[in-house]
């Protein structure tokens, strides 16, 4: 993983070594090394930046790339099939790369086969590319979205970053809110793919390339479709998961795995077990809930022979929500980050990568909403009087599903209501002058089952929010994410699966939990789903009770127009007094005003500014 940057044109800018100043921000997700190259697009300077995490070649490399024919690239992300395609290029003749590794290879391989090549890389990726003076400069990113990559337009020129506070330490323009974006967090949690945080700057989206030319106009154009190896096809689901988990273990730098107590990092322990002892890392919660999970994901490693570290969340977890509001660069609502932080700050002790199970509910229909759109419109006609019953029997199989009572009567509308935080009509009494103005958005039609709903999935939930989270709270502490379910073979091997219905009726799931059953624990196989959970309820009526009244009720935050502070207090008394758990829209607040304190109450973010 790394952290690039770039500036085209002649762009003004607030700090005298721009691209410096944006790579000390950067250096957290490069730690080993860094640098910077210059070139030109038609008459256009440029100037690119780099920080790099060295996990294959790890010595004698330097950064930016460059090409035996002179391009520059500059580079995120990992090339799990590089060798292979070394040895192509040497069988079709073209130049060699300048040296070891995916980076070097990545900019041989552009040079020689162009965007088409893009098809034969298996891994994951952001980039820039500038292959000669006359352009284009391309930035593309992987079909998934795991890296990230943002751009804007400013005077003079053109800018881009792997991460907004990067984008914004150049100094480039002056960091204005989106408020759209803004009331989206505390609608949905997150920043859709479409926006980001920050007015006038927008992302790369998953799949997507991009070219400036040499005028510095944009055109978009699509990653192509993966090429597929025949005898790939022949690999069955776990043939398939296999292959990629080995791909994942191929690096020269300490790896391990995130065990949740859930069926796929259980699988994937069981997968790394094969070949090696890898450490594995959980988060337990002394004195609130999590311990099932703790147990069984102790449970998992032992029967494994896998070494295992439990990471106790501090009683008083302030340090972690506060440490993870500034490793995001937008504000992020989703509180599971808080302990995939915490737990990546210790296996970062240890580390320089971790394999998670992100994406096997995407690819093998593992989510309970899946189930939930078989069975959700039948609801309409529920009478009155058994919807409490009927309410109770669903939040025993899918904890939470009392919205679905409520979405019933639109289909349509069912998987967004599932998945959102807060509707906008009861938001609407905490949001300041700034905000209340965002209009509802035009109903879009949302999934109707399940394969629908996992397409879905795949193109927003997974991007927009589990990636980002992994991205952020791991690179915080210089660790890289990998994910085996995210491997275009096992996507391909779910695919050949029977999928008329069969998430609903968890077919693709049950070949899982399968394996599980026969080779980790029985009982693994039948326990729910897991993952790193955060009771934002108990601790925003406890131990987060003093930065919450510090971020909502008190200093600047009141004066930003963003919320009511007489709905925020009433909002929090409904809390504290337990009428209502609104733990979930709390925590959005005050990570919506720990980023606001970071990225606009200062001329420029750092490491440590604003929070």
């Amino acid at each position: 993983m790394c952290g690039i940057v770039g500036i085209v044109g002649r762009v003004r800018t607030t700090p005298p070594d721009p691209i410096g100043h944006a790579l000390g921000v950067l250096a957290r997700r490069g730690p080993d090394l860094g640098g910077r190259a210059t070139g030109r697009l038609g008459s256009h300077p440029i100037e690119l930046g780099m920080r790099r995490l060295a996990l294959v070649a790890a010595h004698g490399v330097g950064v930016p790339w460059r090409g035996p024919r002179g391009s520059l690239l500059v580079f995120n992300g990992e090339i799990y099939n590089h060798l292979a395609l070394r040895a192509r290029l040497e069988r079709e003749g073209h130049p060699a790369p300048c040296g070891p590794g995916d980076g070097n290879l990545l900019a041989a391989w552009l040079e020689a086969h162009g965007q088409a090549g893009l098809a034969d890389l298996r891994g994951s990726y952001a980039f820039a590319f500038l292959a000669a003076p006359e352009g284009p400069l391309w930035l593309a990113r992987d079909a998934a979205g795991v890296r990230p990559l943002a751009y804007a337009r400013v005077p003079g020129g053109f800018v881009f970053a792997s991460t907004l506070d990067g984008l914004v330490a150049l100094g480039a323009f002056p960091p204005r809110p989106d408020v759209d974006a803004l009331v989206d967090v505390l609608r949905d949690g997150v920043v859709p793919t479409a926006r980001t945080a920050l007015a006038g700057v927008r992302r790369v989206a998953p799949g997507e390339v991009l070219r400036l030319d040499a005028e510095l106009q944009l055109s978009s154009d699509v990653v192509p479709a993966p090429h597929v190896v025949e005898e790939d096809e022949h690999h069955d689901v776990l043939d398939a998961l296999r292959a990629a988990v080995h791909d994942r273990l191929q690096l020269e730098r300490p790896i391990g795995l995130l065990l949740s107590g859930g069926i796929d990092s259980g699988l994937l322990a069981a997968l790394v077990a094969e070949v090696e002892r890898i450490p594995t890392f959980t988060v337990g919660y002394p004195g609130l809930r999590g311990a099932d999970e703790v147990q069984r994901a102790r449970r998992t490693a032992k029967r494994l022979d896998l070494p295992h570290q439990v990471v106790p969340c501090p009683l008083d977890p302030t340090a972690w929500v506060v440490g993870t509001a500034r490793a995001f660069d937008e504000p992020f609502a989703d509180a599971s980050a808080v302990p995939t932080w915490g737990v990546a700050r210790e296996a970062g002790r240890r580390v320089r990568a971790l394999l998670t199970g992100t994406g096997g509910d995407e690819v093998f229909g593992g989510y309970r909403r899946y189930w939930m759109l078989g069975h959700g419109p039948w609801l309409r006609h529920v009478p009155s009087f058994l919807v409490s019953p009927v309410q109770r029997v669903l939040d025993r199989r899918a904890p939470g599903s009392a919205r679905v009572l409520r979405a019933a009567s639109d289909p349509e509308g069912l998987y967004r209501g599932l998945l959102r935080l807060q509707p906008l009509t009861e938001l609407r009494t905490v949001l300041g002058p700034l905000l209340r103005g965002v209009a509802e958005p035009e109903p879009r039609p949302g999934p109707t089952d399940a394969p629908s709903a996992m397409r879905d999935d795949f193109r927003r939930y997974l991007p927009d929010d589990l990636l980002v989270k992994e991205d952020r709270a791991l690179m915080a502490h210089g660790v890289e994410g990998r994910h085996p379910f995210l491997d275009g073979r096992v996507r391909r091997a779910a695919g050949r699966l029977e999928l008329s219905g069969s998430p609903r009726r968890g077919k693709q799931k049950a070949l899982l939990r399968a394996y599980v059953r026969e080779h980790v624990d029985p009982d693994l196989a039948r326990a729910p789903k897991r993952g790193f959970a955060f009771p934002v309820d108990d601790l925003y009526r406890g131990p987060l009770r003093e930065l919450a009244e510090g971020c909502l009720l008190s200093g600047p935050g009141l004066e930003r127009g963003f919320v009511d502070p007489d709905g925020v207090r009433r909002l929090y008394r409904e809390h504290l007094c337990g009428a209502r758990n609104l733990g979930a829209v709390i925590h959005a607040l005050v990570m919506l005003e720990l980023w606001s304190r970071r990225m606009l109450d200062v001329a420029s973010p750092s490491l440590e500014g604003g929070v």
